[in-house]
């Protein structure tokens, strides 16, 4: 990772505050958790695992072979908490009711290797529970007993497995991170987590010593680093093997291309020893190209904006050759607009928020602090009541009312059909066009022959306009019935 996009993307995404922070605390349940039209206040479980749909690989399929559109929130502290101390309780069910109640079905599971402090911040932020054990004898730099690499912690698997079997029972997907590049020293960054990482010779009485020599990070490239990282990733695999609503991402903006490949094909090859395969996905900002996470082993994919700055305004319609999954994480690290949400949408790809729903702690580190430059928007973005937020989790919950209401398996982006260039249409039958800018659109059904029932969403409110009916053979106008920007849904009566 580069030293603008550590400065832009990460120091100025994470730099606010604790003072702003509306962590939970003592078990008291955060307010503003709005809901969507329609949701379902009891979802069915999650069912899977997740395949690739056998017809329109731009989606997953459940158990059932029904194709399921994913999208959701994630949040920095959704499965280990991480703060100042004193280190305050992640409010989990709090989390997973603002999703239900949005319609939402996908979230990245975080997670964090080192066991204080982190690249954006001279804090020392703290990160519970870890992987291994503290047994010592002797004391690792954070002034705490050393780690024993031999010894997994129960508290960290047994709160992995609860935690995604709780999201299961919400009727949510839960994309188990395996490895984070932010518990590692940052190119250019002046905060230093590397001093209290596990894999730190001077932190685990193991003698094992993973730095790539002077680079405060992991060197993926050694025999016995592998070794002890897939002793690791065998022990995700025993933990959550049984779970159907489980994905794994290899690593959190970080990797190489031999590396990740190899973790993926680690992954297929112990689970297809127990029988229950996991897709595995390669996310933005790592060090491989877009195309090669196309023709990795990978089932899914997340592009970053170090592919290009039109992925935040004008994502591309999907080809499908990988499940594509749109995070603004990858894009604006903070940011988002419920424009994004329906243009991913419409072009193929699952979405997922990067929300500060429990905003990243520590002041920021370094010589200059972007999130403090008058008029920069980050130290409002890290907050979870920011104006920005609501409006987003809405719009991403109400493509999936759409979504589920759909023969989602023969939907494909259309663009071509409509004059507002965004449309996912199975021609013929039925037809969700998003009109960024609102006022009208002009839809090509000269093919479509038949009558076509019409309605209207508001994007953000998910509230529906009925638009009559509609002749088709021809290339009708529309209208839409209220300001600003609009969906139009079309099938045939």
């Amino acid at each position: 990772m580069n030293r603008r996009r550590f400065l832009t993307n990460t120091m100025a995404c994470t730099a606010a505050v604790a003072a702003f922070s509306s962590r939970a605390v003592g078990g008291k349940k955060p307010t503003g958790s709005q809901q969507v039209p329609g949701y379902d206040p009891k979802p069915a479980p999650a069912t899977g695992p997740l395949r690739v749909h056998p017809t329109n690989s731009r989606y997953f399929a459940d158990a059932s072979g029904k194709a399921i559109f994913l999208t959701g929130a994630h949040t920095w502290a959704n499965f280990q908490d991480i703060g100042i101390a004193p280190l305050q309780r992640f409010h989990w069910p709090a989390y997973i009711d603002m999703m239900v109640k949005h319609n939402h079905n996908f979230m990245r599971f975080w997670h964090w290797m080192q066991a204080a402090y982190a690249p954006w911040t001279d804090e020392k932020m703290l990160v519970d529970p870890l992987p291994y054990l503290r047994t010592g004898p002797g004391t690792a730099k954070d002034g705490l007993p050393k780690f024993d690499l031999t010894k997994f912690n129960p508290a960290y698997f047994e709160r992995m497995h609860t935690r995604i079997a709780y999201a299961r029972d919400h009727g949510i997907y839960a994309a188990v991170q395996l490895f984070q590049s932010f518990s590692e020293k940052k190119d250019g960054g002046p905060c230093d987590p590397w001093v209290a990482h596990p894999y730190n010779g001077a932190n685990n009485i193991n003698g094992f010593d993973a730095e790539k020599s002077g680079t405060g990070m992991v060197d993926m490239d050694r025999s016995d680093v592998r070794e002890v990282q897939g002793k690791y990733l065998q022990k995700i695999v025993d933990t959550v093997q049984d779970l159907d609503n489980v994905l794994y991402e290899v690593i959190n903006e970080g990797g190489n291309k031999d590396w990740d490949w190899w973790v993926v094909n680690f992954m297929h090859e112990q689970e297809g020893k127990k029988g229950k395969v996991h897709p595995v996905g390669l996310t933005g900002w790592n060090a491989e190209t877009v195309e090669q996470m196309r023709n990795s082993p990978a089932e899914w994919i997340s592009i970053g904006s170090d592919a290009g700055a039109f992925w935040k305004t004008d994502p591309p319609p999907w080809d499908g050759k990988k499940v594509s999954v749109c995070d603004t994480d990858h894009l604006w690290g903070h940011g988002g607009t419920p424009s994004w949400a329906w243009k991913c949408f419409v072009r193929g790809h699952n979405t997922l928020l990067m929300d500060s729903w429990d905003p990243i702690p520590g002041r920021p580190c370094g010589q200059v602090n972007w999130a403090s430059r008058p008029g920069y928007p980050t130290r409002d973005l890290n907050r979870r009541d920011d104006w920005t937020w609501e409006p987003v989790r809405k719009a991403i919950g109400n493509t999936r009312t759409l979504a589920k209401r759909v023969g989602l398996a023969a939907m494909v982006p259309r663009d071509e059909l409509a004059t507002s260039k965004y449309c996912l249409a199975n021609p013929g039958t039925e037809y969700i066009v998003y009109l960024p800018e609102g006022d009208e659109v002009t839809l090509d059904l000269t093919s479509a022959p038949g009558t076509f029932a019409v309605e209207w969403m508001d994007p953000v409110e998910g509230t529906i306009t009925p638009g009559g009916t509609v002749q088709g053979g021809g290339k009708p106008s529309f209208a839409v019935p209220f300001p600003g920007a609009a969906t139009l849904y079309m099938r045939k009566s």
